[in-house]
C-alpha cells in the first residue's frame, strides 16, 4: 500500500518535472528568437543602439543559459526519480516473492 503510494508519487513528480521542462523549453526558444532578431538589427544601427542592443543580447544569453542549466537539472531529477521508481518495483516484486 504505501509501496503504491510512493510510486504513484513519484510518478506525478516526474509528470511535473516533464512539463517544467516544457515551459523552459519554450522559453529558450522565444529567447532565441528574439536574440536573433536583435543580433540582425544591431547591423542597421548607429552606435549608441548598438551598446543598448548589445546589453539586451547578453541578457538574452544569460537566459538562455539559465534555461539550459533549468532544463538539465529537471532531467537530472527526472533521473533519479525513475531510478527511484525501479528500486520501489523491485521492493514490490520482492515483497510479493515472500
Amino acid at each position: 500500500m504505501v509501496n503504491d503510494l510512493e510510486k504513484q508519487f513519484v510518478k506525478k513528480k516526474m509528470k511535473n518535472y516533464e512539463k517544467a521542462i516544457t515551459v523552459e523549453a519554450k522559453h529558450k526558444r522565444q529567447t532565441q528568437q528574439e536574440m536573433n532578431e536583435l543580433q540582425r538589427d544591431v547591423k542597421y544601427q548607429v552606435d549608441e543602439e548598438k551598446a543598448d542592443t548589445e546589453s539586451k543580447i547578453a541578457m538574452k544569453k544569460d537566459a538562455i543559459q539559465s534555461s539550459d542549466e533549468s532544463i538539465q537539472l529537471y532531467e537530472d531529477e527526472q533521473k533519479s526519480l525513475q531510478e527511484k521508481l525501479q528500486k520501489l518495483n523491485k521492493k514490490q516484486q520482492d515483497l510479493a516473492m515472500k
